[in-house]
């Protein structure tokens, strides 16, 4: 689906003439954006392109200035207009989050944080519960260790089983693996790009990362600089499962891919912000 068409009932996440402003400077739009169901939505572009800040206005966290935002399944008391589920997004809810830095409280183990996650959530936090979501992420044996006394990247993938724990078909992800070495960075690329496809959940994911970008993305956008603006909407035509990570990387399509985002981001990159 094109980034202009209008929402529908598969849609999870819809941006109708979505502008944000911070006092006179317009951070994003306008922006006519729409997500299905299911889909691995990848934000690309510059540094200041309002990548950060879209994945915020889908979460709730900020309104735009002018616009609407919707997304279906998330609990608002005052749900705006259009069909399909959709309604306006409650800030922290409806959606499962993860943000560069894993934020886990460190006076719980690794499976209280996701036991908090649940009761959050409204959730039952059985033991078993806890394990099913550590096992997803490929944490059964740690639970009842602090979250200091496992590595960064374990962190982060104890952050995604916190995000699974709400359950909601969205799951909204800004750079979570900016700060990580790069063979940490790869695994957990393909932690989650399997566990999405597992759960069939709507991922919009944040990233520099071009090549992050072709590797989990279902369908990649690229923003303009400053105010972002969709320059590039690409679906991604590459498998999404029954191929070793090594194998999609290598095919001459994903080169392909890589190369056309990769362009423009660099002719982008160049624009001087407004």
């Amino acid at each position: 689906m094109s980034s202009a068409d209008p929402a529908s009932p598969g849609d999870a996440v819809a941006l109708s003439g979505v502008e944000h402003r911070y006092g006179d400077v317009t951070a994003v739009g306008p922006v006519d954006l729409t997500v299905p169901g299911g889909e691995f939505l990848v934000l690309v572009g510059a540094s200041g392109c309002g990548k950060s800040t879209l994945l915020r206005l889908i979460a709730g966290f900020e309104q735009p200035t002018s616009g609407s935002v919707r997304t279906a399944g998330t609990p608002s008391p005052e749900p705006r207009s259009g069909g399909g589920g959709l309604s306006a997004p409650v800030p922290g809810r409806g959606a499962g989050l993860v943000f560069q830095q894993p934020r886990l409280f460190p006076w719980r183990s690794v499976g209280g944080n996701v036991a908090l996650a649940l009761r959050y959530a409204g959730l039952p936090a059985t033991p078993d519960r806890v394990n099913q979501l550590l096992e997803r992420v490929g944490l059964h044996d740690v639970a009842k260790r602090r979250t200091w006394q496992i590595s960064g990247g374990q962190q982060q993938r104890v952050a995604i089983a916190r995000a699974l724990a709400v359950e909601n078909p969205l799951l909204l992800l800004d750079e979570p693996f900016a700060a990580l070495d790069a063979l940490t960075r790869e695994r957990l690329q393909e932690d989650l790009r399997r566990v999405s496809h597992e759960t069939g959940r709507t991922c919009v994911f944040v990233t520099h990362s071009v090549d992050e970008a072709v590797f989990l993305g279902s369908r990649v956008i690229v923003l303009t600089p400053r105010p972002g603006r969709i320059a590039l909407d690409l679906p991604i035509d590459l498998p999404r499962a029954g191929l070793a990570p090594d194998e999609l990387r290598g095919l001459p399509r994903f080169a392909a891919l890589r190369a056309e985002i990769g362009a423009a981001v660099r002719s982008r990159s160049q624009e001087v912000p407004a």
